[in-house]
This record gives structure tokens, sequence and C-alpha cells, in this order.
């Protein structure tokens, strides 16, 4: 596996790199051409942000994106946890890609309790997973709520009031209605539609 690792706000130290690769080789084992992987391990500045060693990792799969990202209070820990998502990840992507010419994504079902699922092997874990991914998303819920005119300023005083990562207002300057959110270095961003 080809890994280029960079760091923000962090030194990148021969251990926490070999670590990182080490623990991305994993992955590795499920194809049999080389993975070519890139890997930000990033530190936030902000000290009200708990999880703020994050590590983000994306390999790039036959023209497919796997991307995982996780965030925790230790480096090392957020290596530990991203590379099992992305291990994951790609496992699903090569048992969903090598069961494409197969009428059933799925294996015959046996009548084993489900208390037995720890027993299985990886691969029927995973396609049982596909098979809840298959269920098409669907809205559960409608909300509605009025839009007051405000600054966009004022609009990021109330998200932050409401806890919310996103606030939805009447921008008052252009008299048209605009998003803002939180951003993942801390900042917050404005969307606004084309005119």
């Amino acid at each position: 596996m080809q890994v280029t690792v960079t760091g923000r706000n962090i030194e990148l130290t021969t251990a926490l790199k070999q670590y990182l690769i080490e623990k991305l080789q994993r992955a590795q084992n499920h194809f049999d051409h080389k993975l070519d992987c890139t890997a930000l391990l990033s530190v936030a500045k902000n000290p009200s942000i708990a999880k703020s060693q994050k590590a983000e990792v994306t390999i790039k799969v036959n023209g497919n994106t796997i991307r995982g990202e996780e965030a925790t209070e230790n480096m090392y820990a957020s290596i530990d946890l991203v590379a099992d998502k992305i291990e994951r990840q790609l496992r699903k992507y090569k048992t969903r890609h090598s069961n494409k010419g197969k009428a059933s994504g799925l294996r015959e079902r046996t009548d084993e309790p489900d208390d037995v699922s720890a027993d299985l092997d990886d691969d029927v874990a995973v396609e049982r997973s596909l098979a809840l991914d298959d269920v098409k998303p669907r809205i559960v819920r409608s909300k509605r709520f009025s839009l007051k005119p405000m600054l966009a300023a004022e609009a990021c005083k109330h998200m932050d009031l409401l806890g919310h990562d996103f606030f939805m207002f009447i921008n008052a300057e252009t008299n048209q209605v605009n998003t803002v959110y939180h951003r993942r270095d801390g900042n917050y961003g404005l969307i606004e539609p084309l005119t």
C-alpha cells in the first residue's frame, strides 16, 4: 500500500507514521493490486473542541473513493477507529463488486439464531450489512418553521444558541433564503442561492 501522510498542527513522528501505515495495511489484504492512500492527521487549535485529534483517510479504488474520518482526544485512538472504518468500507466495496454478477448478493439463509452471528466469518457479516444498505433512505420527519430576516452574523449566533449544525434564514441584505453552517475548521460557512 502506498500511503501519503500529511499533518496539520501536529509533528509527524516516524512512530506515528509507522503506526498509521501498519493499521491501514490490513485493508490492503483484501486486494491483489496496491492501493493508493492519502492520510491527513490534524489537531484542532480550538481548545473548546473535545475531540481535537482527527485522522482522515482517502483511498482511490477503481475510480471510486473510499473515505473515513474519526476524531478523539488521542491521535492513536483516532487512527485505530479510522483504520477499522476504512477496512470495513473496503471489504464492503469488494463484496459488493464481486457479487454484481450473481442474482442475489446474499448467501442462502440458514436457520441459525441471530445470537450466533458473532461466530460468522467477516464476509457473511458484510453481505448481511449490504442487504441492509439496499434499503433506500426515506424522509421520516418533516418540520416547518418561519424564517426571520436577519444578518448572517446574527444567524450564526442563533445557530450556536440552538446547538444546531446549520441554520436557515432570510438574509436581510439580499432578501433571499440563506443557510449558515459549522465548518470542520471551526469557522462558519454561508450558502447563498445564485441570482
